[in-house]
């Protein structure tokens, strides 16, 4: 069942198209994946899904609920992690979530056991945060209230690797809830170990979907080598393994080299290309 669609969505600042007749739509309790260079896209679009800003033409919807008519009673069951959080600064980190408190109704989750989990300190204020520390009220700020779908540009960013597996964690328990998670990253690792499904985006325009499930059930391996007589080779394989070790016996190897195509290989490639 898809929950989020996008129609012929075009977004244009002046002259310059941003983003150029997307079409797609995410199922609901997937973890998305958005992927592209820095300029693609990706944070206009997830601003215009928002309603942040206004798409120039074409429609978006959230559980068949138009992005822009409707974008009060969309925010009552979406939360957002933007890249770069902003809060005010001379507050403390305990005062900023007992105010957001206020807003979530039938809230059963507890920011001090978040911020316990998450290792960070409720009694400093916004203003002594290191970035990292930053992005963690942000994400333990969309965490407190009941979700159906949580939105995310660049969630791990600023976070070290402890804290970007515990974030990944409670990414986890929300899925298992069937909560919605679209996300962009730039971490490609991280988006192939967590997504359902990567969406590439290049110059406005979504170039690929990677079904990432049927994509670790058809593994394919990348090969290099280099000949006594200093020869080399790189060339894709999938099939029995056990046939390439055969054929490759009978080289006179140098060097060799086999590891799985990964998607950062896949978005590399596409990236490489006019």
């Amino acid at each position: 069942m898809s929950l989020i669609t996008f129609e012929n969505f075009c977004k244009y600042y002046g002259k310059f198209c941003a983003v150029n007749n997307l079409n797609f739509s995410i199922e609901k309790g997937k973890i998305v994946g958005f992927v592209g260079k820095n300029g693609a896209g990706k944070s206009t679009t997830i601003r215009s899904l928002l309603n942040i800003i206004s798409p120039t033409s074409g429609k978006i919807t959230v559980k068949g609920l138009d992005s822009i008519k409707n974008s009060k009673e969309i925010k009552q069951f979406t939360s957002y992690i933007p890249s770069e959080p902003f809060f005010y600064d001379n507050i403390t980190v305990k005062q900023l979530f007992e105010f957001c408190n206020k807003f979530y109704k039938n809230n059963n989750t507890s920011y001090k056991d978040l911020a316990k989990y998450l290792e960070l300190d409720i009694n400093k204020k916004i203003s002594d945060l290191s970035l990292g520390n930053k992005k963690k009220v942000s994400i333990i700020q969309a965490l407190l209230k009941e979700n159906e779908i949580i939105i995310m540009d660049e969630p791990t960013n600023g976070l070290d690797p402890l804290m970007q597996q515990k974030f990944f964690d409670l990414i986890l328990k929300e899925k298992q809830k069937s909560v919605t998670v679209f996300l962009s990253s730039h971490n490609l690792s991280e988006v192939e170990k967590y997504c359902d499904e990567v969406i590439i985006i290049k110059n406005g325009e979504i170039i690929d979907t990677i079904d990432m499930n049927k994509h670790k059930l058809e593994p394919k391996q990348i090969v290099s080598y280099t000949t006594q007589e200093n020869t080399s080779n790189t060339f894709e394989f999938s099939g029995n393994i056990n046939d390439l070790i055969k054929d490759l016996s009978k080289i006179n190897l140098a060097t060799l080299e086999i590891k799985n195509k990964s998607v950062e290989d896949e978005f590399i490639k596409y990236y490489q290309e006019d």
